[in-house]
Order: structure tokens, then C-alpha cells, then sequence
């Protein structure tokens, strides 16, 4: 029987061997080689470990060759070779046959000389006996070691969009889209703005020689809390600490905290004032009067309803559906609707629209109607800068009264003061003519005529006071419109009839026309 066969455990009462002569190292480098063939294929994620092995065992067979031959008499024992992976995840043995008639190795042997290696962990207690069997120049695994397991690292789920509007800006381009939501993002107090997954720590590993291999720590996750946020439900949650509009800043969701209204506000609700800014989810009618000092959002429609904005800009997301002298609209800033009609606006700075009909619109600066019909009808504006449409007036006909240029005050007033200066003036030169005849009755009046020619002077004096004050009143506002305006009515089409008043100039426009770019030059309105 061959040495490459089998074991004979030790103390078996056998015979003792006849000294042999050494085996050719040649034939154990085929032996090993084509066992390490075999557990590379068996194991491919070893193939450096075992192809590591069998190099080494080549080394030694070489020695253990070279020994016997030198010392002939001198028995070899068989003995185990253990190797480990370079991450001592896992170690391999081999047990290589006695020469010269050396003694051979039991099994318990070989469990011993693993233990005093220094391998003691994740031994492969049930499959060793069975490899051990399979002979001598066996490659097989003894132990593997236990990896680390990772944790998981913690997580933050958004519920929110991040969006980086806190309040209402006044828009800078000619057009707002009505289409989609507001652009604010309303919450209220107590709503989770994030989930937070908190992290799980992982498992510590071992290797083959029983040396700990700790696992990597789980890391937390970046929670992106910032002003009026707090982290609640044991460190699960972001919320809401007030009602507010929930932005993105620096990274972290913020609540710019206001007042908010979830649905409509009618006539029930009566006044409403707030300090700050307001935000109304659902409509607004019924009478009712809004005040805030800062933005209003109506996610809704207005009736009719009186709704002021005294530091900001309002935003009617369905649009104004109001009644003529009952629904009335104030912003310091820009006022934002789809849609205007039956309605008052005054706006500090400008007015965007998509149509705008039988309203009465004053603005400091520009009147946009320049997206979906783009239409105003029968309209009145006083724009301090300029109207720019799509079209003007519809095939019904109607009137509409455009005033751009300069201050809708300016322009109100010197169209006022004139006709007032004229009555006064008339009232003035009524009087003169009863107040002479009286006067020239001398000592003949009689005590009523006396009385008449007193109260007749006392109003007569007040007529002078008004005129007096009239004209130097129109003589600022004409200071004023003397002032070149780059005031301009920008249309693709005019349906008749529009009044154009551009500063003290005056122009009514009774025809259809195309591609208008109304504005003063040389003293005179041009519609080109």
C-alpha cells in the first residue's frame, strides 16, 4: 500500500516498517500541484491562498527530501503543514508522509499541532476528519474566520420638496405660471418633514486565530434641521415646531412661521388682520376683509372681498373673480392672478395677468398680461410705467382707458384738477357780477341785500383760496409731467375704442390695429 493512500494511526499494533527509500520530491510537486488544482476548483475564492500553499509546500518538500537523503538512518515523521490566507480569514493544511520509515500522524495529532499553530477559531470540526482521510499531499481547509458585518449607516427620507422660496418674491420676468402650485409650501405645526432612520450597528468579526476584527461603525445621517424644526419621536422624526412656510436654507428646511388658514374664508370668519404673512388654502369671499403686513397667498378664488398686503406682495392662484365696487385688492408689492374680473387692484409695484376684464388696475410700475389670452377688456389702467399685452379690447367692442408714464397718482390728479380748476374759476366769475351790483347800491342796500353781499364775498374768497390752491397743485403736477416717461401700451392686436393718456397727452383709438407700440415722441402719440 502506498504512503499516498492512506494514514495508519498511531499505536495500530502493526509491524514496524522497513526503512524505505525517500520519496522523489518531483512526484510529491505533481502530487500537490494537482491537489491544489483540485481545491482551487473547489474553493476559486482561495486560488491565491492555495496557490500560495503549494509554493510553500514545495519548499518544504524540498528540505524534508534533502534530509533524507543526507541521513539515510535517520526516520522522518509525518507532519502537518498549516497555511493561512493573508487576511487570516482562512488556513489550509496538508500532512506530508514520513520517509525513511518514519513514524506516521493520527488525527488527534493533528488537531494538536493546528492548535499550537495558533489556529483555534471557525475549525471546520465535522469536514477535517473527512479530508483527513483522503491521504497524504491533501490540500484542504482546517478554519475560516468570521468577517465583520457592517451595520447600516442612518437615513433621512424627505417628505417635503426642497424649495428655496420663504415668502412671495415679486417676479422680475413678464409671466408667472398659474398652471402648477404655489410656489410656497405651507405646513403645519407637528407634520414630519423627515423620517429618520437611525443607525444599526453591524457585527465584529474573528479570524482564524481568534483575533477580533471589529466591525465598521455605522455613521449617523446628516438630519437637516434648521430654524423652527425639531427632531421628535425618539430621534425618528424632523418636525414642525410652528405653522409656516416650510424652504430650503444652507441645506436645512426652515419654517418661516405665519399664519395659515386650511380652508375658505367667507363672511363667517368677518375681519381678519394678521402681523406677518398670511397663507389661505382654499377661497375667499363673502364680504370679507384680509389684512396682513406681509405676503398673502390665496391657493383659491376671491369674490368678493376686500384683501390688503401692507409690506408685500399678494398671490390668488385661482384667480379674482369679484363684483364691481365690492371686491378690492392692495398690495405694497406686486399682485399675481390668472385671471382679474370686476375687480380694484392697487399695487405698489406691478400687476401680472393672463386676462383682465371691466377692473380698474393701479400699479407704480408695469401692467403684464403677456401669457395664455393675454386679453384686457374694458379696463381702466394707471400704470407708472407701462401695459404690455397680447391684445386689447375683444370683437364686442367696449372701452378701455389706459394712463402710463408716470405716477397713477400724477396722472389722476392733473386729469382731476383740471376740470376742478375750471369750475372754480366759473363759480369765481358767477360771483363777480351780484357782488358789483350789490356794492354799487351804496347806502341804498337794504339789510338782506347787505347779508347776501356778505355771504356772497365770504364764498367768493373761498373760491380764490381753491383756485389759489388748485393751481399751484397742477402746477407740481405739471412740473412732474414735464419729465420724459419711456411709458409705453405694447399690444399684438387693438380692438377700438382705447383712451391713451400718456402724461398731459391724449390720444382716443378708434381703429383695429396690429403689432401697436404706443408711446410719445416729439410731443405726439405714435402707435408704432
Amino acid at each position: 500500500m502506498s504512503i499516498f493512500d492512506r494514514f495508519v494511526p498511531k499505536g495500530t499494533g502493526e509491524q514496524e516498517k522497513k526503512s524505505l527509500p525517500p520519496t522523489p520530491y518531483r512526484k510529491m510537486f505533481s502530487a500537490l500541484e494537482a491537489s491544489g488544482k483540485e481545491a482551487k476548483t473547489q474553493y476559486p475564492d482561495d486560488d491565491k491562498t492555495v496557490e500560495d500553499f503549494v509554493w510553500a509546500l514545495k519548499e518544504v518538500c524540498r528540505a524534508r527530501y534533502k534530509k533524507a537523503v543526507d541521513d539515510e538512518t535517520q526516520p522522518v515523521k509525518a507532519e502537518a503543514q498549516f497555511f493561512l490566507s493573508r487576511d487570516r480569514m482562512s488556513a489550509y493544511a496538508c500532512v506530508l508522509p514520513p520517509e525513511n520509515g518514519g513514524e506516521e500522524l493520527s488525527l488527534d495529532e493533528f488537531l494538536e499541532d493546528m492548535h499550537y499553530e495558533g489556529i483555534n477559531y471557525g475549525i471546520l470540526q465535522k469536514e477535517i476528519p473527512q479530508e483527513f482521510e483522503q491521504g497524504y499531499l491533501h490540500i484542504f481547509p482546517v478554519a475560516r474566520g468570521k468577517a465583520p458585518k457592517a451595520g447600516e449607516d442612518g437615513k433621512v427620507t424627505e417628505l417635503f420638496q426642497r424649495r428655496r422660496n420663504m415668502r412671495l418674491e415679486v417676479q422680475n420676468g413678464s409671466e408667472v405660471d398659474f398652471s402648477g402650485e404655489t410656489p410656497l409650501q405651507p405646513i403645519r405645526k407637528g407634520t414630519v418633514i423627515c423620517l429618520i432612520r437611525l443607525p444599526r450597528p453591524g457585527t465584529d468579526g474573528m479570524d482564524v486565530t481568534g483575533q477580533e476584527l471589529p466591525s465598521p461603525q455605522a455613521m449617523s445621517a446628516y438630519v437637516p434641521q434648521g430654524e423652527n424644526t425639531a427632531v421628535g419621536r425618539g430621534g425618528q422624526a424632523l418636525m414642525a415646531s410652528v405653522d409656516g412656510i416650510l424652504y430650503i436654507e444652507n441645506e436645512q428646511f426652515c419654517i418661516h412661521e405665519q399664519k395659515i388658514i386650511d380652508g375658505d374664508l367667507d363672511q363667517f370668519q368677518g375681519k381678519l388682520r394678521v402681523s406677518g404673512n398670511l397663507y389661505i388654502g382654499g377661497s375667499v369671499g363673502g364680504g370679507v376683509e384680509v389684512e396682513a403686513s406681509g405676503d398673502i397667498v390665496i391657493n383659491g378664488k376671491i369674490g368678493q372681498a376686500r384683501v390688503v398686503s401692507t409690506c408685500g406682495t399678494i398671490r390668488v392662484q385661482q384667480g379674482i373673480y369679484g363684483t364691481s365696487g365690492k371686491t378690492f385688492l392692495a398690495s405694497a408689492c406686486q399682485i399675481q392672478s390668472p385671471v382679474v374680473e370686476w375687480a380694484e387692484l392697487d399695487a405698489g409695484t406691478s400687476v401680472i395677468a393672463e386676462t383682465i376684464l371691466n377692473s380698474v388696475i393701479r400699479c407704480g410700475g408695469t401692467v403684464y398680461v403677456m401669457s395664455g389670452r393675454g386679453m384686457i377688456a374694458d379696463t381702466m389702467i394707471w400704470a407708472g410705467e407701462s401695459v404690455l399685452c397680447l391684445r386689447i379690447g375683444n370683437l364686442a367692442g367696449g372701452r378701455s382707458q389706459f394712463s402710463v408714464g408716470y405716477p397713477p397718482e400724477v396722472s389722476e390728479a392733473w386729469k382731476r384738477i383740471r376740470p376742478e380748476l375750471a369750475e372754480a374759476q366759473a363759480t369765481f366769475e358767477k360771483l363777480w357780477d351780484p357782488i358789483t351790483s350789490l356794492r354799487k347800491k351804496g347806502a341804498r342796500i337794504s339789510d338782506g341785500e347787505k347779508q347776501l353781499l356778505e355771504q356772497l364775498v365770504e364764498q367768493r374768497e373761498l373760491y380764490v383760496g381753491k383756485r389759489e390752491a388748485l393751481a399751484a397743485e397742477l402746477k407740481v403736477v405739471n412740473k412732474m409731467l414735464d419729465k420724459k416717461s419711456k411709458g409705453r401700451i405694447r399690444c399684438e392686436k387693438l380692438y377700438p375704442l382705447l383712451d391713451v393718456q400718456i402724461g398731459r397727452l391724449t390720444e382716443e383709438i378708434t381703429t383695429i390695429e396690429e403689432a401697436c407700440n404706443i408711446h410719445v415722441e416729439e410731443n405726439r402719440i405714435l402707435l408704432k
